[in-house]
């Protein structure tokens, strides 16, 4: 696959965007669940970026895939558990791997690439961001990312943490667990956002109807178990206070855990 960045602004913070997904890109080819870099070119004003293809396309805003026709493709509970899992412990990876912690800043479905076997990849780097060594937060710039995936503490105090991308990751799984988009109209009211429509089902004891209603039908009470596990944990990991929300490879470790205890 070949990635061109615009050209429309051709600034000095965005050429350092680029050439950072470049280096951690490459870093990161190693990893199964990250898209692999296999080279790039440097003869325009951005360099234009080779990757690995990926059969089966990137996420789209809802956590399905859109065939060539432009028809979305409805994705089985397991697939979107599976996908959920691999991401996870792609975060863990950047968390922990290094002396100085990665922190992704970016998680959403339109990040994530699925190859021929269906494995998640997690694609550009370029606004990720490394804290210092021994340190466990850093105060950014500015405040990068994207709106209904981004931690409320980060776009207020500027400040990142690992529980930045826990936060994101928080709801990128209940966009998984629902297919729905990150806001969405409910009935003829105003667009809701994900976090508040789940934690208003939880409110009333209706954990259940979090999950796409496409998928409940066809699946087992242990997997509908094992998706209502995951809703709370993804409840946990939006908390409103950062000491309050797991670590990665906590929710990594606690989303395997959920696959084996309902089988």
């Amino acid at each position: 696959m070949i990635k061109r960045f615009s050209e429309y602004k051709v600034t000095d913070r965005r050429v350092g965007e680029v050439y950072k997904d470049i280096v951690l890109s490459a870093r990161m080819s190693s990893h199964n669940n990250f898209l692999k870099l296999l080279g790039s070119c440097l003869e325009f004003p951005f360099p234009v970026l080779v990757f690995e293809y990926a059969e089966h396309g990137v996420l789209n805003h809802r956590g399905g895939v859109t065939t060539v026709n432009g028809e979305e493709s409805l994705l089985p509970l397991s697939l979107r558990l599976k996908i959920a899992k691999e991401i996870a412990n792609a975060l863990a990876y950047l968390h922990m791997a290094f002396p100085k912690i990665i922190i992704y800043r970016d998680v959403k479905p339109m990040h994530v690439f699925l190859d021929e076997n269906w494995t998640a990849k997690l694609s550009d780097m370029s606004f990720s961001i490394s804290l210092e060594e021994g340190k466990s937060r850093i105060e950014a710039e500015d405040v990068l990312g994207t709106y209904g995936y981004l931690d409320p503490l980060y776009f207020a105090t500027l400040v990142v943490s690992e529980y930045t991308d826990v936060y994101s990751f928080g709801v990128l799984l209940m966009v998984l667990l629902s297919g729905r988009s990150v806001y969405f109209n409910v009935s003829d009211g105003d667009p809701v956002g994900i976090l508040q429509y789940v934690k208003g089902l939880y409110e009333v004891g209706k954990l259940s109807e979090v999950i796409d209603l496409m998928v409940m039908k066809d699946i087992t009470s242990a997997q509908r178990l094992e998706a209502e596990a995951c809703v709370l944990l993804a409840l946990r990991c939006c908390r409103e206070r950062d000491e309050d929300r797991p670590k990665m490879i906590q929710v990594a470790k606690e989303l395997k855990r959920a696959e084996t205890l309902f089988l």
